[in-house]
């Protein structure tokens, strides 16, 4: 009986421990950053963003069968003279009945940790505060990472020249 118990104890621990590791090896890697866009093009500040082609000729950024391309700045802070760390190329189509967008985007950063690329996309809602995108793969430290991202409004917005995103890359 005392063998049994012990047995059965010892199983305990060691399921125990286990598990344990299990859930910290699932840990995710967390990046933050920010993703600066422009609108308009201003002395020193190119806009990021720009209608590719209107298959209608309707030039509205939510027209069904347009192609725009962009590629903004990615940088340590919201603020726009941060250190830039990256590069956040990619295109956008809007869908035909919600006002959102299919949108993909290779983001490169050139930091001391986090040196390659990570492709990302997602179905944006373009009024919304935040959005969320999936990770699929990517390069150099990134290589066979996968994850989610959350960005969020920090800065500018409707009415405004630029918009600035909270990006939270979670990778495993």
């Amino acid at each position: 009986m005392k063998v049994q118990a012990f047995t059965c104890l010892l199983m305990v621990v060691i399921a125990t421990a286990l598990n344990g590791a299990v859930v910290d090896a699932k840990k995710p890697k967390v990046i933050e950053f920010y993703l600066h866009e422009q609108f308009v093009s201003e002395p020193g500040y190119p806009a990021t963003d720009l209608l590719a082609a209107s298959a209608t000729g309707n030039t509205s950024t939510y027209a069904f069968g347009n192609l725009g391309i962009s590629e903004q700045v990615v940088r340590e802070s919201a603020s726009n003279t941060s250190t830039i760390i990256g590069r956040a190329p990619g295109t956008f189509q809007p869908n035909k009945e919600e006002r959102t967008f299919a949108l993909y985007k290779l983001i490169t950063l050139q930091t001391q940790e986090w040196n390659g690329t990570l492709l990302v996309f997602c179905d944006w809602l373009g009024l919304a505060d935040s959005n969320e995108w999936t990770v699929v793969g990517g390069t150099g430290t990134f290589r066979m990472m996968r994850g989610y991202a959350i960005n969020t409004k920090a800065a500018g917005g409707a009415g405004t020249n630029s918009i600035t995103f909270k990006w939270e890359v979670y990778l495993y």
